[in-house]
């Protein structure tokens, strides 16, 4: 076998959520031993050198007393982690000829950490570095055994797995074999398929029955007691079964927060308190940590007294409600999250939680119902897309309503599998809600009777451009639920009256 003195092998490591590939390269030559590493390496992979030559001993290979020097490039970017020491043992052993073949590695994307014994531990974020260096024409990936149902999820690099260091000569070797692709399992929660409700709150069930098909964000509003809080948690298990593509992307963020070892996933529940700081809502900090905004893509942002929320913090929500992912900057660098969030509210009008009841009488003042409200600024208020107020029931007497809430889910599934059938192969997105400026007018063609009514009702209504935007997609949603080919003036209508009843002028302290 040639002598090398020489090997460029490929790694990788991460810059927030942002995978990049890492050239290794790897010198030894006789001399004075020492292990070093340039190119703007972490502490942690600084110290990788012990680590590496006792798993090296210990696999029963030869550690060289030789002068080692390791090259990460890009030099100028920091590395982070300890995706590289798989990826250097590997340089090594191919150096002091104990690989057979070791020029076939170049053209592997090498991830790992090792113990002492040799044995070869998972790392975090494997999903979201293989999904984004699939376009590096890597000939395969050997990644570490107890990552090996994350990393098969993908089909675009061959994954080979390896338990132990002294793997790699059996991989040359032939006698490991690509792992075969495998598929997302969706875990979807027991939910019940009926449900009693009184007649007051079937309105509002409808609101988030057409929230959830197209991820349109929703208000409740209304006095204690009337179920809103309830109601916003049923939602929850109304919420479609995840695409496979966001599947992928679910397990890929929770690969990010833990060494993940099966492919169950399922959408998240997020419940922040309203005392939650700014930063832990949306991320910060100086280590530019993800938030619950970020926390909850895919699934539900469940903010409960919504009006108890600073001002600050309902501000801070208004970029990733729109544009579905958040950037957070500061002195260290910037990152983006993605924050594709279903946002769910629910909220009293005022500290007594009566004002604009017809049962009971409010006890607040005009100033105080002012304050109360004040959080809800317009720009806020201007990204939800559909509002319900909930009010008591107006006799003792009232019955329940059972409701099949199995024929709802079917009801959701039906408008999500049109809505992927039109969006997702001509712009990536799946749901309505999603939609935004020239692809609302690309995707939600309106009839001339339509048009009409729409602009007749803005007119009135004085309604801002986006919530004109708002209408429409809501009326698309509708249609979808029942399966309607175009929109028809019943489901602008509904669009409507779900755009304007929440938060209506009576239910607003005025002055």
């Amino acid at each position: 076998m040639k002598s090398l003195r020489l090997i460029k092998l490929f790694g990788a490591s991460l810059d927030g959520v942002d995978p990049f590939p890492v050239s290794v390269e790897i010198n030894i030559k006789r001399g004075i031993p020492r292990f070093a590493i340039t190119g703007l390496a972490a502490a942690v992979i600084k110290e990788s050198g012990d680590r590496i030559r006792i798993a090296i001993e210990n696999s029963g290979f030869d550690y060289s007393l030789c002068n080692i020097l390791v090259h990460l490039s890009p030099a100028g970017r920091k590395k982070e982690g300890t995706y590289l020491d798989l990826t250097i043992a590997t340089g090594i052993l191919a150096l002091t000829g104990q690989l057979q073949e070791p020029e076939r590695l170049e053209t592997f994307l090498i991830l790992g950490e090792l113990g002492l014994d040799g044995s070869i531990l998972p790392i975090k974020g494997i999903l979201p570095i293989l999904l984004s260096l699939a376009r590096s024409h890597f000939s395969g990936a050997i990644v570490p055994w107890a990552n090996k149902e994350e990393a098969s999820v993908q089909e675009k690099i061959p994954i080979y797995a390896i338990s132990q260091l002294k793997d790699l000569q059996v991989l040359l070797k032939g006698g490991i074999s690509r792992e075969p692709k495998r598929n997302v399992k969706s875990h979807v929660e027991n939910s019940p398929e009926r449900i009693d409700l009184y007649k007051s709150q079937l309105p509002a069930l409808r609101a988030l029955q057409i929230a959830c098909a197209g991820f349109h964000h929703c208000l409740l509003s209304g006095s204690p007691g009337t179920g809103k809080t309830m109601l916003a948690r049923l939602a929850y298990s109304l919420l479609p079964n995840p695409d496979e593509s966001e599947a992928i992307e679910l397990l890929a963020f929770r690969s990010f927060q833990e060494n993940t070892k099966n492919r169950n996933v399922k959408r998240p529940f997020r419940n922040p308190h309203h005392t939650a700081s700014d930063i832990s809502l949306v991320g910060g900090s100086i280590h530019l940590k993800m938030g619950e905004v970020s926390l909850a893509s895919h699934g539900i942002l469940f903010l409960d007294e919504l009006s108890e929320f600073s001002s600050r913090n309902l501000q801070a929500l208004r970029e990733p409600m729109e544009e579905g992912r958040i950037t957070i900057a500061r002195i260290s660098g910037s990152v983006t999250y993605p924050a594709s969030f279903l946002l769910l509210g629910a909220t009293n009008l005022c500290p007594c939680g009566y004002y604009g009841s017809s049962v009971r009488i409010c006890t607040c003042s005009l100033s105080s119902i002012r304050n109360y409200q004040a959080p809800f600024s317009g720009p806020f208020l201007d990204r939800i897309e559909i509002f319900y107020h909930l009010s008591l029931p107006r006799a003792r007497e009232e019955k329940t309503v059972s409701v099949d809430l199995k024929k709802i889910r079917e009801s959701i599934a039906l408008a999500a599998f049109l809505q992927k059938r039109r969006l997702y192969k001509q712009i990536g997105k799946l749901y309505n809600g999603r939609l935004r400026g020239e692809e609302v007018e690309a995707f939600i063609p309106l009839s001339e009777v339509c048009n009409d009514f729409l602009m007749s009702a803005s007119a009135q209504e004085k309604f801002s451009i986006r919530k004109l935007s708002h209408a429409k997609k809501v009326a698309r949603s509708i249609a979808d639920l029942e399966g309607s080919e175009g929109i028809e003036l019943k489901h602008l209508e509904e669009a409507l009256v779900f755009l304007n009843s929440g938060w209506s002028p009576e239910n607003r302290a005025v002055s």
